[in-house]
């Protein structure tokens, strides 16, 4: 009997890793969602790249969606085709795959409204991105947007309650960046109350008053999903337009 030869990742497959090594981890489905391709498409891609080495599957099972993590040489092959600021995963437990997926989410949704986001690579690059904490760590978020009028806003995913001690150095570098007018100001997402409860607090008591935003994760999903498929639909409408017109 003949065995099936394996097909090897082309362009599309590339593209999803290069969208993959900027965040190092990302759910499958925002990245689908960014990239503008099919659950089949996205599927037929990441098996091709996990064939190859590049990608890996991360076991979250919490029924929220697949989530996949770039190697090593994901992250080199990435780079050699010139993809910005490709880094790989640096773990690849569970509790990491669940903060990747929310970190993909929200940079999906900000790519879906033709926003330019800054993954951790290019935030280290960058000037202004990094915290000096009063224990002496530095500190970065966990992705970056810059608006064309200058605005600078950092953004951190927090799906676990930090410390209190610790919350309020972070808190506390935020400020002096602020300050310092390297930032304007700094976004939360969160996916549970209390989580929330805690930053506003700690961020009261660091005085960032109106500079401080904290939002739900699954507002920034369903936007994403919606942004998504409407996008989805014009480019079908288009192509049967293009169609009609070449016959």
């Amino acid at each position: 009997m003949a065995t099936r030869k394996a097909v090897r990742p082309g362009p599309g497959s590339y593209r999803l890793l290069e969208w993959v090594a900027r965040l190092g981890m990302s759910g499958i489905e925002p990245a689908r969602l960014a990239l503008g391709i099919s659950q089949a498409a996205v599927y037929s891609h990441v098996s091709r790249l996990s064939q190859e080495g590049l990608l890996w599957r991360v076991r979250v099972g919490d029924g929220e969606g697949g989530v996949v993590a770039v190697t090593r040489a994901g992250s080199r092959a990435a780079r050699a085709r010139g993809a910005r600021g490709a880094v790989s995963a640096r773990s690849v437990a569970p509790s990491s795959g669940r903060h990747g997926r929310a970190v993909s989410w929200v940079a999906a949704s900000l790519a879906l409204r033709g926003l330019e986001w800054l993954g951790p690579a290019e935030l280290r690059a960058g000037s202004g991105w990094r915290s000096q904490r009063d224990d002496g760590t530095r500190h970065m978020p966990d992705l970056g947007l810059v608006l064309e009028d200058g605005r600078r806003t950092a953004i951190e995913v927090e799906l676990q309650p930090k410390s209190k001690d610790r919350l309020a150095l972070i808190l506390g570098g935020y400020r002096e960046l602020i300050r310092a007018g390297h930032l304007t100001d700094v976004s939360y997402v969160v996916d549970r109350q209390d989580v929330a409860e805690l930053v506003r607090r700690q961020a009261e008591a660091a005085l960032l008053g109106d500079k401080l935003h904290v939002g739900p994760l699954a507002d920034i999903v369903n936007s994403a999903r919606a942004r998504g498929a409407r996008a989805r639909i014009e480019e079908r409408n288009s192509a049967s337009l293009d169609r009609r017109w070449t016959r």
